[in-house]
């Protein structure tokens, strides 16, 4: 039987997760729109001669409009942070109290001293995040006035406040820099991807001269953003266990490569005093304060746990709940883990997809709601080319979500899978999509243009109706007339040939909207980036080989055309099926990952 303690102590860590990649993706937006804005306000106010500063009057007349920026972008975002944070954050809380039961029913709720605690909480961590703009406000002002004084370079000043609100993050005016800058900003906290931000960093530093510059307002500001969300977490549960009397506690969390000793021991076990993993209060302040590490922080041990950054939590617990080998006793037992689940359901992402079997259908009229949602959303992406378009009638289709002929089981699984495609879009630094119609076709399984993706009615019933299918074990190196027509003949599974389709319309959108800024030549005849570089690539790989190996596709269709090419390898790829996989697409979508495609 699973542990209920852990598996609701996991949750809250969860939501806190969440709320941190929401707001940090909130903070990267704002302070982008403040660094754009305060050298648009230097560039406009402050005088120059030969491209040098000149007027130190300017400079410190600047400091004020400074201060306006950071209160008008800034602010609202510390604000939204301690209020749906913080308050979503003591609902979990809560919930977990309930969810337990097993403690005195008026401490079950958030009590007035519960809530007294929340409300200075709130204001507690606002002040450090003013206390963040005000900073930096005198920060960027000296800069300003201390370059006017010895008037240096306009471009210099520019460099500087960029790094000093940014650091390695900040913008330039080499395109080349701003692709490198977008893909450490989109995973760095991505694992899997870790060696290849470091070389993108490695970039920046040696070929761009880029520095981590230790003062800047985004290190600062993730730092209290990340420590206030799990210090607020685990200062009320703090208070409301020990007003509740449980006066023991278990560790809880992951370990990845860059979790601390102490925290590894502890998850562990190696620092256990009991079998079954329980520590007094007074035992975790003792282990806390004979032991020294990289990170950490002064104060209760309980609030701030490992340290900077630290993504574990304790929960408190009474010991009549656990045998002495660590067991749960009868009294957990007989609890029904039961956890409130997240109004979103049906959620999908590239790590873990969903199956047919975990879809629980929703109406259609719900589907398309949560559809419109993201769609409103991304449909405001000012990459997108404004008021022009390449493919006809998607000018009708921007903006709308329209599903004809699925049921609700159907509907559900695309709106599940669409979450898979918002998350290649960050992937690979491109829009997301901005438009859905699934309507009965006898043109098209699926089809991509101008970001909307259409799927045909029937194809997605058919795929999900028959079951599972055998499929073709064909590899590079096999012979080629044995390729399938199609890259979903290597799937078996309903839903992965459906998701298959839905990948190589998306790799479509790739090669569409890659590097593609809102040109002002966009329209039927626009060839994007991209494009000409598959084009290019097949050419190049047919003249190697004999003309009755010129067949290069990983399918018959995937040798249609170039566009087909990619985006039927593309699937393929994003599946992890390399020996499915052409070499030559493997190094070029490598470099589109890695932004470093000229």
């Amino acid at each position: 039987m699973s542990d209920i303690v852990k598996d609701l102590t996991n949750y809250r860590i969860k939501g806190i997760e969440k709320a941190e990649v929401e707001f940090y993706e909130s903070l990267t937006r704002t302070l982008d729109k403040i660094e754009d804005q305060i050298v648009s306000l230097i560039d406009r106010d402050l005088p120059r001669q030969a491209g040098k500063l000149i007027e130190l009057q300017s400079a410190v007349a600047i400091r004020p409009k400074i201060k306006a920026i950071l209160d008008k972008e800034y602010l609202p975002f510390a604000d939204k942070v301690v209020r749906k944070g913080f308050g979503e954050q003591a609902k979990r809380v809560e919930r977990q109290f309930k969810t337990i039961g097993i403690i005195p029913p008026e401490f079950q709720e958030l009590t007035k001293g519960d809530l007294a605690l929340v409300k200075n909480l709130k204001q507690q961590y606002y002040t450090q995040f003013k206390d963040v703009s005000n900073n930096f406000t005198r920060i960027l002002s000296d800069k300003v006035y201390q370059n006017t004084l010895v008037g240096t370079e306009f471009t210099v000043l520019e460099k500087e406040l960029r790094e000093s609100i940014n650091g390695i993050y900040a913008s330039s005016r080499d395109p080349a820099v701003n692709r490198l800058v977008d893909y450490v900003k989109r995973n760095r906290d991505n694992p899997a991807l870790k060696s290849r931000v470091d070389i993108a960093i490695k970039q920046l530093q040696s070929k761009y001269a880029r520095t981590r510059t230790g003062e800047n307002m985004k290190r600062y500001a993730g730092q209290i953003l990340n420590d206030s969300l799990r210090d607020f977490d685990a200062t009320l549960n703090f208070n409301k266990s020990k007003d509740a009397g449980l006066t023991f506690v278990k560790y809880y969390g992951d370990v990845i490569p860059t979790t601390r000793d102490l925290c590894r021991r502890m998850v562990g076990g190696q620092l256990n005093k009991r079998k079954n993993g329980l520590f007094t209060i007074a035992e975790i302040q003792d282990i806390w304060a004979g032991r020294s590490w990289s990170g950490k922080k002064g104060g209760n041990p309980m609030i701030v746990r490992g340290g900077y950054n630290c993504r574990h939590q304790f929960s408190y617990v009474n010991p009549d709940w656990y045998e002495e080998d660590g067991e749960e006793s009868q009294i957990l037992k007989t609890r029904e883990p039961i956890i409130k689940k997240d109004k979103n359901v049906n959620i999908s992402s590239l790590a873990n997809p969903i199956t047919l079997t975990a879809i629980r259908p929703v109406s259609i009229k719900e589907s398309k709601l949560r559809l419109q949602k993201q769609i409103d959303q991304n449909a405001q992406d000012s990459r997108y080319p404004q008021n022009s378009f390449r493919f006809r009638n998607a000018s009708k289709n921007v903006g709308k979500v329209q599903i004809r002929g699925l049921n609700e089981q159907q509907a559900t699984l695309v709106t599940a899978i669409f979450d898979e495609l918002n998350e290649l879009a960050v992937k690979y630094n491109i829009p997301k999509l901005r438009g859905l119609k699934v309507s009965p076709s006898k043109r098209y399984n699926g089809a991509m243009g101008d970001g909307v993706l259409y799927l045909g009615s029937q194809f997605v019933s058919n795929n999900t109706a028959l079951g599972k299918l055998p499929i073709t074990s064909w590899k590079y190196g096999d012979d080629i007339t044995k390729r399938p027509f199609s890259t979903k003949a290597y799937r078996s599974d309903p839903v992965d040939r459906l998701r298959n389709t839905m990948y190589h319309e998306f790799g479509h959108h790739i090669h569409q909207m890659k590097y593609v800024n809102n040109p002002s030549d966009y329209g039927y005849r626009f060839t994007p980036l991209i494009e000409k570089k598959v084009a290019k690539l097949i050419r190049d790989e047919r003249a190697k080989v004999p003309f009755v190996k010129r067949f290069i596709g990983n399918s018959e269709y995937g040798d249609t055309n170039p566009h087909e090419w990619f985006a039927e390898q593309f699937s393929a790829y994003t599946f992890g099926m390399t020996d499915k996989v052409h070499p030559s697409f493997i190094k070029l979508i490598k470099e589109i990952e890695d932004e470093v495609v000229n």
